[in-house]
C-alpha cells in the first residue's frame, strides 16, 4: 500500500462499547401456558432441524431462489419458522421449584440474511427470541425485545425498516398466541 493510503486508514480499536435503549415487551395471557404454546407453535410452520439444514441445502448447490423456493413452506402464517426451542423449565425445575418456560429462536432467514449480510453483528439479534412462561400463580406470560431497538445502534435506515416488519409480525404473533388484543405491557 503507497504510503499515502496508509496516512488515510482510520486505526480500528480492538473494543467498541455502545449504550442503547432496548424496547421490552412483556403480554399477559388468561390462557393456559399450554394453549398459548400451542397457539404459537401453530403458527410458526412445521419444526425443521435447522442445525443441518443449511449445509444440506449448500450439498446440493443450490441457488438462493431454490432455497428460498425449497425453504418458504418452513414458514408459518405468522411469517417466522422456528429455529430452536429451549424448554428451560425442565432444568429449573430441578431447583424443586417446578416451572414451566420455553424459549424460542424464530424468524424469518429470508429477512435474516439481508440483514446480516449488510452488518454481521446483527447475527446476536437475529433471528430474535421470545420466551413464554408461567408464573408461580399459574398466569402466562410472552416476553420479547423489539428487533428495531436491538439494531437502532447501527443507524441504519434498511436494517430498521427490515426490523420494523419484523416488529409488527412479532406483535401480530404474540396477540394472536396469548388470545390478547390489549396493548403490551412494557417494562422499562
Amino acid at each position: 500500500m503507497p504510503q499515502s493510503e496508509k496516512a488515510q486508514v482510520e486505526p480500528v480499536s480492538p473494543l467498541r462499547i455502545t449504550h442503547f435503549t432496548v424496547e421490552h415487551v412483556v403480554v399477559a395471557s388468561d390462557q393456559s401456558y399450554m394453549q398459548v404454546i400451542g397457539a404459537l407453535e401453530a403458527r410458526l410452520g412445521p419444526p425443521a432441524d435447522w442445525e443441518i439444514l443449511p449445509q444440506q441445502l449448500a450439498d446440493r448447490n443450490l441457488s438462493w431462489e431454490e432455497v428460498a423456493e425449497f425453504t418458504l413452506p418452513l414458514i408459518g402464517t405468522s411469517g417466522f419458522t422456528t429455529f430452536v426451542k429451549m424448554n428451560q423449565g425442565t432444568l429449573l425445575s430441578l431447583t424443586g421449584k417446578p416451572k414451566r418456560i420455553a424459549q424460542y429462536s424464530i424468524g424469518n432467514h429470508l429477512l435474516g440474511v439481508q440483514m446480516i449480510e449488510s452488518i454481521p453483528e446483527i447475527g446476536l439479534y437475529a433471528p430474535p427470541r421470545l420466551v413464554v412462561y408461567e408464573d408461580y400463580e399459574g398466569k402466562t406470560f410472552i416476553a420479547y425485545d423489539r428487533l428495531s431497538s436491538l439494531v437502532s445502534q447501527y443507524q441504519n435506515d434498511t436494517i430498521t425498516s427490515i426490523a420494523r416488519l419484523v416488529d409488527q409480525k412479532m406483535d401480530e404473533l404474540v396477540k394472536a398466541a396469548t388470545g390478547n388484543e390489549q396493548k403490551p405491557l412494557s417494562e422499562s
